[in-house]
């Protein structure tokens, strides 16, 4: 992605100095297009033209991906900081707030999620090729994984040993693919998801004798 702006000066140095200035970029990083060098005039007052530059600065997927996600926490009143991290098609950036970690996870992870599709969205408009951005808090994330790694495998061993179904609590879609990855090569279990809306329930089942041979042969 490109910015581009146009400025004008009595100088061709000082047109150029505007521009930097509205795009906030140091000279190293701009691109200047010389459009009219301007000119004195008669005896530097009759007939003076300014001169006028238009000055590019060409904006990373990153660069623009941080702009955006700090821009809607400013507005959402947040103070933070931001950890960016790259993983093939993906930038990963973790925030740190001024004590409001909690605030901006949500419910859950129900903000956060929101506000992570909100900067997918906007960047997929404004760039051709938009990289995944995934965000977390403070490694919530990393944190909510393990959790639900460890009582997805809790539950499927109760499943597999009483020989009953157990439902889990209502979960958000991200939650919910976790526990269907972590519990898809246990042959034991079976796992599907019930209910309407965002949030559903997932439930674990004992596998039948023919669906355990079948998994076996994949």
């Amino acid at each position: 992605m490109t910015r581009s702006v146009e400025a004008t000066g009595k100088t061709v140095a000082e047109a150029t100095a505007v521009a930097l200035r509205d795009l906030g970029i140091a000279r190293s990083e701009a691109d200047v297009e010389v459009i009219n060098r301007g000119s004195l005039g008669i005896l530097g007052l009759f007939g003076r033209k300014p001169a006028t530059v238009r000055v590019s600065h060409s904006v990373s997927a990153r660069e623009r991906a941080e702009e955006v996600l700090t821009d809607i926490l400013k507005l959402m009143g947040f103070s933070s900081q931001l950890h960016a991290s790259e993983s093939k098609n993906t930038l990963v950036f973790d925030i740190e707030t001024a004590g409001a970690d909690g605030l901006l996870i949500g419910k859950g992870g129900s903000t956060l999620s929101a506000l992570e599709y909100v900067v997918n969205r906007m960047l997929q408009r404004t760039l051709k090729r938009s990289p995944k951005i995934v965000l977390d808090v403070s490694g919530y994330k990393r944190r909510r994984d393990d959790f639900l790694t460890s009582k997805a495998r809790s539950l499927a061993d109760e499943v597999k040993s009483a020989g009953r179904e157990v439902t889990m609590e209502p979960l958000g879609a991200e939650d919910r693919r976790i526990v269907h990855n972590v519990l898809r090569g246990d042959s034991g279990v079976t796992t599907r998801s019930v209910g309407q809306g965002a949030m559903k329930s997932i439930v674990l089942a004992p596998a039948s004798k023919g669906r355990r041979r079948s998994r076996k042969k994949k």
